[in-house]
């Protein structure tokens, strides 16, 4: 078996695995990166630690050594554990790269946090990096090096390589684009659907769209309406003001809602609103602390659902139990998503 059908076979974890079946996997990604990376000439050699799924080696390119770090963890990983692996390329020789992979994703605040240090020396990837890599229509060398350049001349060390499909059910259109930092433009992830969108909303992540996704659609429906949003992740926070301003390259002038958590400081977060975005019509909605309020849930309750189908699912039936109406009336920041999805 090739290492990316070997790749395939550890997606999803068995009905009821144990944490044995866990660690299995971790191993088995070890390998699996170690293959593909000398599949393509990379040179790879690895140290990796005994205790579970961490794994810490370093690969060759273009006469640059970088170290490498890979987590395989069922939740999203925290600004701690980038930092630590930042601490290592830092005590390294000058010019040393790092490259991190969380397979699982990373908190909020975690490329935030990196993005703003003094200086970047750490690349991540995500789950759609390596699915674009090993099962996609890319390679690691040209994700890596997409992603290289863009830290290089946007100071972005983390965007989405995830295309999917958008949804769309009957009339009501879901629409999903992702930033594209090194043309500082939007990418339609839908190429097949063409016309002009209703509403944009500019979000964080990607369970922040699946969120508004869901609730947008229920409030059409609920309405009887037939309109056309487009959701575009951001990938950060920080980040929001530049695809905010880049919504003018997808040729729209539909009215621009963004939609960013409070992270428990409201007032710094509608100011830096303010201060970088361009645009003439836009509007905010910022939960507060998080946009999982709107369902009655904290952070730490996505936490414990598996990312994945089984997280739509969860979230369909949260969105589903609400009443909406009610909410609106006692939640502000929904409010302006409401009213703007029926009005705009």
């Amino acid at each position: 078996m090739n290492y990316k059908e070997e790749y395939k076979k550890w997606l999803e974890p068995p009905e009821g695995a144990s944490s044995t079946w866990f660690r299995q996997r971790g191993y088995a990604f070890e390998e699996i990166l170690k293959n593909c990376l000398n599949s393509e000439g990379m040179d790879p050699r690895s140290s990796y630690k005994a205790d579970g799924e961490q794994i810490d080696g370093s690969f060759f390119l273009d006469g640059s050594v970088f170290l490498l770090e890979a987590k395989w963890h069922s939740n999203e990983l925290p600004a701690s554990s980038i930092y630590q692996f930042k601490g290592k390329v830092d005590g390294k020789l000058l010019g040393t790269i790092g490259v991190f992979i969380s397979m699982s994703g990373y908190s909020k605040d975690a490329v935030d946090a990196l993005t703003l240090g003094k200086s970047l020396n750490v690349i991540l990837f995500g789950k759609e990096d390596i699915d674009a890599a090993l099962i996609g229509n890319s390679t690691f060398k040209n994700v890596l090096k997409s992603k290289l350049r863009i830290a290089a001349e946007q100071g972005v060390v983390y965007h989405s390589t995830n295309y999917e499909q958008a949804t769309k059910d009957g009339q009501i259109i879901i629409e999903a684009f992702t930033y594209d930092n090194m043309s500082s433009s939007l990418v339609r992830q839908d190429a097949n659907f063409e016309g002009q969108s209703d509403l944009v909303v500019i979000c964080e992540g990607s369970t922040d769209r699946e969120i508004i996704s869901l609730l947008a659609t229920r409030i059409l429906r609920e309405n009887g309406l037939a309109k056309k949003v487009n959701i575009v992740v951001a990938m950060g926070k920080m980040t929001i003001p530049r695809v905010a301003n880049a919504t003018v390259n997808i040729g729209t002038s539909s009215p621009v809602l963004i939609v960013t958590d409070s992270d428990d400081d409201f007032s710094g977060t509608r100011d830096m609103l303010k201060r970088g975005v361009e645009l003439s019509n836009w509007e905010y909605a910022i939960p507060d602390p998080a946009i999982e309020s709107w369902l009655g849930l904290k952070r730490e309750d996505l936490r414990r659902v598996r990312r994945g189908d089984n997280m739509r699912e969860f979230l369909s039936k949260q969105v589903e139990q609400l009443d909406l109406n009610e909410l609106a009336a006692k939640n502000d920041s929904f409010k302006i998503l409401h009213d703007w999805v029926k009005n705009a």
